[in-house]
């Protein structure tokens, strides 16, 4: 049996334009995956210049309303370390920084951000992070704490948080 030339034709048609959507749809996709990655990248590192310049309501603001910020050690929840809701965070923050931080400069440098988890509306990250402190009459700055920091984000109307 003989295959005719002009009967390929609809056949080959067909499946360019089945690749054309294809390849635009899946490419729609990594386009929105990485614009996704770019703005959670971001909104962490506002974790660490809001919270290290004091900002205690910026630092809030990177919260939804229902967060639950806790400290972890050793696969333990630290005593007393969990803060739910936002208003609670912003006040943590208020208290932390005209309190136990008042006589100190902090830095949270953190590296190796990875994602656990990504989806269109929430994602799961883990990163490393290293503290330091440095007071006035330290002339150089100390490692105060180092860990691993997990986040669970939520796209909101505001974005990431």
């Amino acid at each position: 049996m003989a295959i005719k030339p002009q009967s390929l034709i609809p056949a080959s048609y067909i499946m360019l334009v089945f690749c054309s959507f294809f390849s635009a749809s899946l490419s729609a996709d990594i386009h929105a995956a990485t614009e996704d990655r770019l703005a959670i990248a971001a909104m962490l590192a506002q974790y660490s210049y809001r919270w290290d310049s004091k900002d205690s309501s910026g630092f809030a603001d990177l919260f939804t309303f229902d967060a639950v910020m806790e400290r972890w050690r050793e696969g333990t929840l630290v005593e007393n370390s969990r803060v739910v809701g936002k208003e609670a965070i912003h006040q943590y923050a208020k208290r932390s920084h005209e309190g136990r931080l008042a006589d100190r400069q902090t830095r949270h440098h953190f590296s190796g951000l990875v994602f656990l988890e990504l989806t269109s509306q929430t994602a799961v990250t883990e990163n490393m992070a290293l503290i330091t402190h440095q007071t006035a009459e330290a002339q150089v700055a100390f490692i105060a704490s180092s860990g691993i920091y997990r986040n669970s984000w939520q796209k909101t109307p505001n974005g990431w948080r």
